[in-house]
């Protein structure tokens, strides 16, 4: 039985690896999403009005600040309220939108207080200017192909409309609903509906909907709606602006964004342009890749679009928007959700001894990558340490963006996580604690799974060497967050590596198969504890059952103190080839 990983494999998975909260004021929402609001086209919107409140002690000092120039926002004085106890703050959102084109919009309120705890948070707000539409192009593939058939919200101010559907060729494609008989329950948008019939070849063909009866007088009219069926690829649009975060003085930011093709054929972007000067883009496959540089820009949030060319049917109706937030520089901020464990970046509550992530910008200074150089681990990487419950945690890797670290097995409960970079104190996040957290560290769907012969039990070929488990065999599963061991561990030590000591967690049990209603069996492990050597790092050496499921992918998860791991695959065959 295998208790230990060679040198190499060890060496990779540092690689991949690479309290109770402090009295401070707490910032809770009420709403992180506000929309979508409909209004008519030269028109404002209604003013909409979220809660902030105070989760912790102490009170709270908000400002908040708007990513477009048609969105505002004004932090009301603290009141009673029943969320909290500490008060609430009425955020009154004004929607400046007279001026917008029609369309969609989504950009955000950021309400911050640098001495809170989760701060700051973002409000997405999503507006719609569009209004009852004098035309609709859709695009949709011939029928039984992936999408020969689409929905189109019609954005009315007013109740009680009927629709009279005509088409002019092609025969029964269109329809129309509204909110009578619940077809489509208020407040939700009425919806054209376009489908393409049997014998319908590529081209183009018209029908038009006339809306009457509305309480709304501007509802009423005519529609236009042209349905092109198409062999070619259909862009799935986006309607929500790309957001990119960087600070002053910081190198270019990228994004990667995959284009859904929901049409037929593969989808080429061709090309990808941008008006503004602080954006560029690149086009490869269906991908695109914006980037924007700060250079020269001043804190505040910048908007813009890329406009791509592809072969797709609707391509003239594609540009992507753009959102960018410039901070000043040097002070650390962690994202809100930026806080994850290591193995399938969950957000979600972690354990004494788990190894977790942090997202964020200005972790590091520009142009940091370090990595622990030993064990024990550094508690300061390059100029930056991470702070749990205000006590220094070991560090498996830093940069710009990202940390990894090892959390306190003392935390308990609730504790701040807290990033200090180049002496400068970032913002506080608070995250739960739980005794364990088991989580399987992941190779796309599959678990980090070792055969006896140290290679990865996989299907045949997908890594060198790979190949199944078979029944008889002993596997080893790597993890984190197996919570604390017997004998105690310490953070940043390396676990024992003699024989006699090991760090060992009792009555872990691994559950085969289960998936969609197929058979299943469970058996217990034979050894789940610290690799030794390791920092953080768990292992459960697992013996394939005589009646474990077979096949390329099935399903397995580890069940530790009673709680379960996330599911992963392992490969096992009869023979193990």
């Amino acid at each position: 039985m295998s208790f230990h990983l060679n040198t190499k494999t060890a060496g990779l998975m540092l690689l991949a690896l690479a309290s109770v909260a402090s009295a401070a004021p707490r910032l809770g929402l009420s709403n992180t999403t506000v929309g979508t609001i409909n209004t008519l086209p030269g028109q404002a919107g209604p003013t909409q009005t979220v809660q902030a409140y105070n989760l912790g002690d102490g009170s709270l000092t908000l400002t908040a600040t708007a990513s477009a120039s048609w969105l505002s926002a004004t932090v009301g004085a603290k009141t009673a309220c029943a969320q909290a106890g500490g008060g609430c703050y009425a955020v009154s959102i004004a929607l400046n939108t007279a001026a917008l084109a029609t369309g969609t919009y989504t950009d955000f309120i950021t309400l911050t207080d640098p001495n809170a705890v989760d701060s700051p948070q973002d409000i997405a707000v999503t507006v719609n200017t569009t209004g009852v539409p004098s035309s609709i192009t859709a695009y949709v593939t011939p029928l039984g192909g992936p999408s020969a058939g689409g929905a189109f919200p019609v954005f009315a101010l007013g109740k009680g409309a009927s629709g009279a559907v005509t088409t002019q060729s092609g025969g029964n494609w269109l329809a129309f609903y509204n909110t009578q008989y619940s077809l489509i329950p208020s407040p939700f948008p009425w919806v054209i509906q376009v489908a393409a019939q049997s014998g319908m070849v590529s081209g183009s063909y018209t029908g038009t909907v006339v809306i009457s009866g509305s309480s709304v007088a501007t509802d009423n009219k005519t529609i236009t709606v042209t349905l092109v069926v198409t062999a070619s690829p259909i862009i799935q649009l986006i309607n929500t602006a790309v957001r990119l975060s960087t600070y002053q003085g910081a190198p270019v930011q990228s994004s990667v964004l995959a284009l859904t093709n929901i049409g037929s054929g593969a989808l080429s972007i061709t090309g990808a342009t941008s008006a503004q000067k602080f954006l560029s883009a690149t086009a490869s496959g269906n991908q695109v890749t914006i980037q924007a540089d700060p250079a020269g820009l001043s804190p505040g949030t910048y908007n813009g679009s890329v406009t791509i060319s592809s072969n797709a049917a609707n391509n003239a109706q594609v540009s992507l928007p753009v959102s960018l937030l410039v901070s000043p520089a040097g002070t650390p901020s962690i994202s809100s959700g930026g806080i994850t464990n290591a193995a399938n970046f969950a957000q979600e509550a972690v354990s004494p001894g788990d190894i977790v992530s942090i997202f964020g910008s200005q972790l590091a200074p520009p142009g940091t990558v370090a990595t622990a150089a030993g064990i024990p681990l550094a508690k300061v990487l390059g100029t930056s340490q991470v702070l749990v419950g205000g006590v220094p945690a070991p560090l498996y890797y830093v940069s710009t963006g990202q940390i990894n670290f090892q959390v306190p097995y003392t935390a308990s409960g609730s504790a701040t996580i807290q990033v200090v970079s180049n002496g400068k104190n970032g913002n506080l996040r608070l995250t739960s604690i739980s005794s364990v957290m088991p989580r399987i560290l992941m190779y796309g769907s599959y678990g980090v799974i070792i055969n006896g012969d140290y290679t990865w039990a996989l299907p045949t070929g997908i890594l060198p060497g790979s190949h199944p488990a078979k029944p008889g065999d002993t596997v080893t599963m790597y993890g984190i967050g197996f919570g604390q061991t017997s004998p105690v561990a310490v953070e940043g030590q390396a676990s024992s590596a003699d024989p006699t000591s090991l760090q060992q967690i009792a009555g872990v049990t691994a559950t085969f198969g289960g998936g969609f209603g197929g058979s299943q069996t469970t058996v217990n492990s034979a050894f789940t504890g610290l690799t030794p050597g390791l920092v953080g790092l768990y292992q459960a050496n697992i013996p394939i059952p005589a009646d474990a499921p077979l096949g390329p992918a099935v399903p397995l998860i580890l069940t530790v103190n009673g709680i379960r791991t996330n599911p992963v695959n392992l490969a096992i065959t009869a023979t193990g080839k």
